[in-house]
């Protein structure tokens, strides 16, 4: 039974270790002095630190651009409707004023002709 408590404990820290890994990054020369008097431990935590908060940032930055971009989106939809519809109106308008008249004229042409 201890042989099997020993396995299985051994599994369950090579998946801890799995879950984590080891990364190489370039400090800039400003940081240097100031990461080599944190201990591993600071070190570590500071990372996962500035890493959550990237995360976090990022989400949000996400979230504000696509709230930007619906707002963008509303505006000009209310803008195309405030000007496209009374320019319809205005449009269909002038194209049965022009008809009008249209057929006026040959009505006179015709009268004309034939008078």
């Amino acid at each position: 039974m201890l042989e099997q408590d020993k396995i299985f404990n051994k599994n369950i820290e090579e998946n801890e270790i799995q879950k984590s890994k080891k990364f190489v990054f370039q400090i800039s020369h400003d940081n240097v002095e100031f990461i080599e008097t944190l201990s591993y431990q600071e070190k570590n935590d500071l990372v996962n630190y500035l890493l959550e908060d990237y995360r976090a940032t990022a989400i949000e930055d996400k979230k504000n651009n696509a709230d930007v971009k619906l707002v963008k989106k509303i505006v000009a939809i209310v803008i195309a409707v405030i000007v496209g519809i009374p320019l319809v109106f205005y449009l269909t308008g002038v194209a049965l004023d022009l008809t009008k008249n249209s057929y006026f004229y040959m009505q006179k042409n015709f009268e004309k002709l034939y008078h």
